[in-house]
């Protein structure tokens, strides 16, 4: 059950406290709406290690209890999420588990306040449900948020680059190192992003990649590939 913080659950829902998490690929997930901020995060990041968030198979706030039971679910607090159903069904007790989720994004969540269905004693690996209080919830966005990236600075002048002089690095994405990825990061840093320069392209470079790319689509494409179109906009703000 969640937190006495989060208000009341099944069945005495209160729906006043329930917004919708709209993400650019057309999911609209009904969320707490002291969660909503660490979902979207995590849901980044989940994304960016690779794997894929469906939007028809994911689910989030519903008054019920937990099924053939009758003590509230998670959902009807709004403090649940199940990612990509389908492919990741509730099992009785005693039978294997069915998943396709990695555990590097099941032990992401888990590092941010999360319990994983996959480990109930009736597998529920599309289960994802919050552990702590409110203030934890906001506490870990902060966190998450620091250590993710700032506020991009506002654009420089078109035609006068923000690294002046300095050519295009070459193509570089997730996991690659090198001087390439250093040059990428001193351009980051200096629309505003707070990264280190540290020459590995990890999830903090790609979150913040992201970050500028959609705030500029069209005409860039979201993709988190920096190449020449991403290096043009950052260099002249557009």
């Amino acid at each position: 059950m969640a937190d006495s913080s989060w208000g009341t659950g099944w069945p005495t829902c209160d729906r006043s406290k329930i917004v919708t998490v709209v993400r650019y690929d057309g999911l609209r997930l009904p969320i707490h709406r002291d969660l909503a901020d660490l979902v979207s995060l995590l849901m980044d990041l989940t994304e960016l290690m690779g794997y894929d968030i469906r939007p028809d198979w994911t689910w989030g706030y519903a008054c019920r209890p937990i099924a053939n039971t009758s003590i509230p679910s998670n959902h009807s607090w709004g403090t649940a999420v199940d990612v990509n159903a389908p492919a990741n069904p509730r099992r009785p007790r005693g039978m294997p588990m069915i998943t396709n989720i990695p555990r590097r994004v099941v032990d992401l969540w888990k590092a941010h306040g999360f319990r994983w269905g996959g480990e109930f004693s009736w597998p529920d690996p599309m289960h994802f449900e919050f552990m702590g209080t409110v203030a934890q919830a906001r506490a870990t966005v902060t966190r998450l948020r620091a250590w993710l990236a700032g506020a991009p600075a506002p654009p420089a002048p078109v035609g006068r680059p923000v690294l002046p002089g300095v050519e295009f690095p070459g193509v570089v994405g997730l996991n690659d190192r090198g001087e390439a990825v250093k040059t990428w990061q001193r351009l980051l840093r200096a629309r505003g992003y707070a990264i280190a320069v540290d020459g590995v392209f990890g999830y903090a470079t790609n979150h913040v990649v992201v970050d500028w790319q959609r705030k500029h689509h069209p005409p860039l494409d979201v993709d988190g590939a920096a190449g020449p179109a991403t290096w043009h906009s950052l260099q002249f703000g557009r």
